[in-house]
């Protein structure tokens, strides 16, 4: 142990520091921080634990059901506890993958610094809130994925759905990394054999083992994709036998509707009479999606709803329409999302959603609503220390957005360049779990977080890649070194 804590004592002094800023936190708003989504989180969760399994038709209760052990034993402040372990548990991720990988030691550190530092992190590891999670049950199943553990990789990946259902998407980088990968192996295989077999006609054999190498690559992938669908499916499942309704929730035509209605313009559009009133009348300028999201004045919940239709139907129904007369404005409005998550100064971004619940206060503000919520089910509104939540207000540390724009950029070129199948799958990944919110959802720096582990893994695998020797190449190395982690890292100097 000894030796192996002076081998990778940078990563070692990294993790200290970053469990002292946590228990910092941890201390400095105790028992845990709250948002809206907390009190429903908590509200099904405690409604869990008294039998009555019934899940969320606004959030996933993949979560809920993951804290009911703290809301039975009414100790919410295991909750952030365990997500701070949690986060330091995605930087060791982080860390082993690209050592194994053949990173050094120092460059594999460094990449842990945004998910240890990072306040976007640390804040939200302190909130009830899935997002921590979500982004280790990712991290994890890419980690197996190189691992080829196809079956458990899946499973993790359909278990990150269960808490938040924009995780869908990864199914999608995960396949198209194990066709990138099986490629390489099979051309490798094919030139190997071509060699051995100058003196022979070995083309009856080629054939045999090409469809040999395309059974073997369908039948990961159907490992992979079939064990994805089991949670995924199972919730389904579960949602249609309570709500009636095969979903994930009963909100996607509220949330579309937030959206659209940041630019909608229904000027020479024919709409049914009963979704006339959906219309926003203020100039784009003066128009706040949360408002038209969530405020009880907003059209969507004032609309007068038609006989044999839902209030969620009529609204996505409408959003569809806007969306097909409007596509240059909502392509516009998603590039805007996807590019302002990679600013500078981290603001309120294009819809102008205010980030001061993701900023350390001095003092937790008020949440009449969330806290009657929380005081039907006997836990009490959250307190904070005035000295260390002082402290944490004045956290300066960050990412700044081009850093990690640069660090996706240098992804994709490690993917493109030099064929790194590992560098893909990172890449991908980053860019596939951005995209939901910006195509379904108003901005919010919380959606963000995924940045601060997926791209300094592409960044890394990139830069191996890129600065390699052509003899050392993905497509010339062994197979060991491209899809899979070797056993034993090998030995390097700090």
């Amino acid at each position: 142990m000894a030796g192996w804590v002076r081998r990778h004592w940078l990563v070692c002094v990294l993790l200290l520091l970053g469990a002292a800023v946590r228990g910092i936190t941890e201390a400095a708003y105790w028992p845990a921080l709250i948002f809206p989504d907390s009190a429903r989180y908590l509200q099904y969760a405690h409604n869990f634990a008294h039998g009555r399994w019934t899940p969320d038709d606004l959030r996933q209760s993949g979560y809920s059901i993951l804290i009911i052990p703290a809301v039975a034993a009414h100790a919410i402040w295991l909750i952030p506890l365990v997500q701070h372990l949690a986060g330091l548990a995605t930087a060791v991720l982080i860390y082993v993958v690209l050592i194994r990988l053949g990173a050094r030691r120092w460059l594999a550190a460094l990449a842990t610094i945004p998910v240890l530092f990072d306040p976007l992190q640390l804040i939200l590891e302190q909130y009830v809130l899935s997002d921590i999670w979500t982004v280790l049950l990712i991290m994890a199943a890419l980690a197996l994925l190189l691992r080829r553990r196809y079956a458990v990789a899946g499973l993790l990946l359909g278990l990150a759905v269960t808490f938040r259902d924009e995780e869908l998407i990864m199914i999608i980088p995960a396949v198209l990394y194990l066709i990138a990968a099986n490629r390489s192996r099979a051309n490798r295989s094919r030139a190997d054999r071509s060699r051995a077999d100058r003196s022979t006609n070995p083309r009856a054999d080629r054939s045999a083992n090409r469809e040999a190498e395309t059974k073997h690559s369908l039948k990961q992938i159907t490992a992979l994709v079939l064990c994805f669908l089991i949670p995924v499916g199972a919730y389904l499942g579960w949602f249609d036998a309570t709500r009636g309704k095969v979903s994930f929730t009963t909100f996607t035509g509220a949330f579309l509707y937030g959206r659209v209605a940041d630019f909608a313009d229904c000027t020479g559009l024919s709409l049914p009479s009963y979704e006339r009133p959906l219309c926003p009348t203020q100039p784009p300028a003066q128009r706040n999606a949360d408002f038209y999201t969530w405020n009880p004045a907003s059209p969507q919940w004032t609309f007068t709803v038609p006989p044999g239709r839902s209030r969620d139907s009529v609204a996505q129904d409408f959003s569809t329409r806007i969306l097909e007369h409007q596509p240059l404005a909502y392509a516009e409005a998603v590039v805007k999302d996807l590019a302002y998550g990679f600013s500078p100064v981290r603001g309120p971004g294009p819809e102008h959603y205010s980030p001061s619940y993701l900023q350390f206060h001095q003092q937790i503000p008020p949440d009449p609503a969330s806290a009657a919520i929380l005081k039907s089910i006997g836990i009490s509104w959250p307190a904070s220390n005035a000295t260390l939540a002082g402290f944490l207000a004045g956290y300066w540390f960050y990412i700044p957005g081009p850093l990690l724009a640069a660090g996706l950029l240098a992804g994709l070129a490690g993917a493109i360049i030099r064929r790194n199948n590992q560098a893909l799958l990172f890449t991908l990944s980053a860019i596939a779990v951005l995209l939901p919110a910006a195509l379904f959802a108003t901005f919010d720096w919380r959606y963000q977080l995924p940045q601060l582990t997926l791209i300094p893994v592409a960044a890394v695998l990139a830069i191996i890649a890129l600065t390699a020797t052509a003899g050392t190449a993905e497509s010339d190395r062994p197979e060991s070194a491209q899809e899979d982690l070797p056993a034993h890292p090998p030995v390097q100097s700090a």
